[in-house]
């Protein structure tokens, strides 16, 4: 009787915090702008999009931060994660617009050629931003899941805080340190959107933006669907709460949107059934003139089709944007402040950042400090993030009053301050 009484318990909770995902409506497996059809039939894709939080108190100019196509071939064969420019210029269909308080369309917008992928979801919504990845590839969308990272921290304080893995530090020009170490941290509600809404980091790559994203996602909803969490009294109710705050979704539950967050957490490279390769599509290196990124059409139709008719990736179709981002930017100055007190020990560190690619400028004696800093001024933020990834231990300590500033401090604690630089951080996987 109390194996049943447990039991049931637990489905009851299970199920209230499915309930807690929001219903939108998204999907149109109709559209005209699918091609193939009979050859994609039982094919399994997903789009993906995370939502910006407003940074520091300032609204975002478009709510869509990052979006993935993940599509799961029906015959079996590897995932793929298709990363989706917010900046892309594409041309949007009619729309109806969307009221994101009630989650119901209205009027029609008309369409609009040459904007960008993300004033889809600001004009029209989930059902928008289907349309236009629909219309861009031919797929059939089959599955749309929104996490929007504003309500990230309710969904992380429901569960008590939660625990998620980083590869490197992550800084940001507007919020500043946000994690100065690597490994795995504790993250509560409000450091959380924090560390998924970070931009311009060591690891803005759309590949490192969306696992960051996604680990927080996994690491919550992992949370509130494990059985120590359905089989608390209230906690089941507090977490549907949580879940409601930050995930959307049509055709997926809580239990695909958990694998989903967990498999793009894993995301790179290499990929299988369950972990997705990730690519990129294909793209200008720079903006346009209207600061859009433009689709480098033959290659993206080659891809396209690849993907739709289950044939070969093409070669081209290498996953560029799931490398790390350790190099440092051709003719990247670090100005060194010898804090050690050992003779020597600055013209050691300065062969080594020479060997990663840095220009050393002064070096200069500086008072005792106990560890290594990165002084760093707002222009040069993305700079810092990077420098700050080869020095494991390094602590980030942003100039706001600067300009131009990049300064290495070797504190007296350190015992080998960079002497072996990692181009990868930490092992997440």
């Amino acid at each position: 009787m109390l194996v049943l009484v447990t039991t049931a318990y637990g489905f009851a909770g299970r199920s209230e915090v499915h309930d807690g995902v929001r219903d939108v409506a998204a999907l149109a497996r109709d559209s005209d702008a699918i091609l193939d059809a009979d050859v994609q039939a039982g094919d399994r894709n997903v789009l993906v999009l995370g939502l910006q939080a407003d940074r520091a108190g300032t609204a975002e100019s478009a709510r869509t931060d990052t979006a993935v196509l993940v599509h799961r071939p029906a015959g079996g064969g590897p995932a793929v994660t298709l990363s989706i420019p917010a900046t892309l210029e594409v041309s949007r269909p009619p729309c109806r617009r969307f009221d994101a308080a009630t989650g119901t369309y209205g009027d029609t917008v008309p369409a609009e050629s040459r904007t960008a992928f993300a004033t889809a979801y600001d004009v029209g919504g989930p059902a928008c931003s289907v349309g236009v990845v629909q219309q861009l590839t031919g797929m059939p969308m089959s599955g749309f899941v929104a996490l929007d990272l504003a309500g990230t921290p309710q969904l992380v304080d429901a569960v008590g805080g939660i625990e998620v893995c980083t590869e490197r530090p992550v800084v940001d020009p507007v919020l500043g340190p946000v994690v100065e170490g690597s490994g795995t941290v504790e993250l509560d509600g409000p450091t959380a959107v924090r560390f998924a809404s970070a931009a311009g980091t060591a690891d803005s790559s759309p590949a490192n933006r969306v696992r960051r994203q996604q680990r927080v996602l996994a690491a919550a909803l992992g949370d509130a669907l494990s059985t120590a969490s359905l089989l608390t009294p209230g906690a089941p109710g507090r977490s549907a709460a949580g879940v409601s705050s930050a995930l959307s979704a049509d055709g997926a539950d809580a239990g695909e949107i958990l694998t989903l967050a967990r498999g793009l957490a894993r995301s790179g490279a290499d990929g299988d059934a369950d972990t997705p390769v990730f690519l990129s599509v294909p793209v200008t290196e720079t903006p346009n003139t209207r600061g859009q990124l433009e689709l480098r059409r033959s290659e993206a139709r080659t891809l396209f089709s690849a993907l739709r008719e289950h044939e070969p990736l093409p070669e081209s179709a290498t996953a560029p944007a799931s490398r790390s981002a350790a190099a440092p930017a051709p003719g990247t100055v670090v100005d060194l402040v010898d804090a050690t007190g050992r003779p020597g020990a600055a013209d050691r560190i300065a062969a080594d950042l020479r060997e990663r690619g840095y220009e050393i400028g002064t070096v200069t004696p500086g008072p005792a400090a106990p560890g290594a800093q990165v002084r760093y001024s707002p222009d040069n933020t993305d700079a810092a993030g990077t420098l700050v990834e080869a020095l494991p231990g390094a602590r980030p300590v942003p100039d706001p009053t600067g300009s131009r500033v990049l300064e290495l401090v070797v504190g007296a604690g350190d015992a080998a301050p960079v002497q072996a630089v990692p181009s990868d951080g930490t092992d997440c996987d």
